[in-house]
C-alpha cells in the first residue's frame, strides 16, 4: 500500500537535509543559506493549533532574520486553507512538482552498464556534480557540500566516466526500505544518449541490493523528458506539491 504524503516528505527532508531546522506548532522551518527552495522553506507537515495568519507572520519574521525570502512548500494533501491564505497575502505559486514511486525493486534490474556506484560521496563526485549543475558560487558549493555530509541515510553515489571525464552522476539515499533518486545530472554535451536512464537503473539495482524495496523521486511537472524517462522506468505518480513565494519571478 502506498504511504502518505507526510511519510514521503519526512524521507525527502532527511535525504536533502537543511543546515538548520526550527519546529513550530507542527511546521518545520528549514534554513540553508538560500541553497535550494526545498532546504529553505516552511514545511507544514503536522497538525497545527495556532491561527494561520499568526503562524505565517512568525515565519516571515524568522526568514527575514536570516536574510532569506519566506517560502512555503505545499502538498496537495494539505487542507486548502493555507494555500488560499498565502495566495491572498501575495505569495505566488511556483515550481509545481510531482512525487513518483516505483515498487518491487530488484537487485537484478536491467541496464546500468558502465555505471559505477559507491556508498560514499567523495570530493571528486561533488566537484563533477557542481560543474554539471552550474553551481559556480563557492559559498553555494560549500553549503551544498555540508548538506550532503549531513545525510543520515545510506548513500548511493553513481557516476559515468568516459575518456577519463565524468559525464553523468546521480545520488540515491536509502532510509526505511525506501530509496530516493535525486541530483541526476548529465553533462550538456552528452544528453539524450540514454545516460540518465543508465544512472537510474544502476541506482535502483544497487538500492535493492542494500535492502530498499521501493524507490521514489521528485520531478518538476513541466519537465517532459524526465517524466517520460521515469514512466519508462516504471514510476507512477502519487501526489503533487508546489512552493508559495512572495514576489516570485517566473
Amino acid at each position: 500500500m502506498t504511504r502518505g504524503a507526510v511519510f514521503f516528505e519526512e524521507l525527502a527532508a532527511n535525504a536533502h537535509p537543511s543546515l538548520r531546522t526550527q519546529l513550530y506548532d507542527g511546521w518545520v522551518l528549514r534554513f540553508s543559506n538560500g541553497y535550494t527552495k526545498r532546504a529553505n522553506s516552511v514545511h507544514p507537515l503536522y497538525p497545527s493549533t495556532l491561527p494561520l495568519e499568526e503562524k505565517i507572520v512568525f515565519c516571515e519574521r524568522a526568514y527575514a532574520a536570516q536574510g532569506l525570502p519566506t517560502i512555503f512548500k505545499i502538498t496537495d494533501a494539505l487542507p486548502a486553507a493555507l494555500d488560499a491564505c498565502l495566495a491572498e497575502r501575495g505569495y505566488e505559486k511556483v515550481a509545481p512538482t510531482n512525487l513518483w514511486i516505483k515498487e518491487n525493486l530488484s537487485p537484478s534490474g536491467e541496464g546500468g552498464a558502465g555505471v559505477s556506484v559507491s556508498e560514499m560521496i567523495d570530493s571528486e563526485w561533488k566537484a563533477d556534480f557542481f560543474r554539471m549543475n552550474g553551481v559556480a558560487d563557492p559559498d553555494a558549493a560549500r553549503t551544498a557540500s555540508v548538506m550532503m555530509e549531513n545525510i543520515c541515510g545510506g548513500v548511493l553515489c553513481a557516476r559515468i566516466v568516459e575518456a577519463g571525464e565524468t559525464i553523468a552522476c546521480g545520488l540515491g539515499v536509502v532510509e526505511r526500505g525506501y530509496c530516493v533518486l535525486y541530483d541526476i545530472v548529465v553533462d550538456k554535451e552528452h544528453r539524450r544518449m540514454g545516460h540518465g536512464r543508465r544512472l537510474c537503473e544502476a541506482l535502483l539495482a544497487k538500492a535493492a541490493c542494500v535492502g530498499a524495496s521501493t524507490a521514489y523521486l521528485q520531478v518538476v511537472a513541466d519537465n517532459a523528458p524526465a517524466l517520460a524517462l521515469y514512466a519508462r522506468l516504471g514510476f507512477e505518480h502519487v501526489y503533487g506539491y508546489w512552493y508559495r513565494v512572495r514576489g516570485a519571478t517566473r
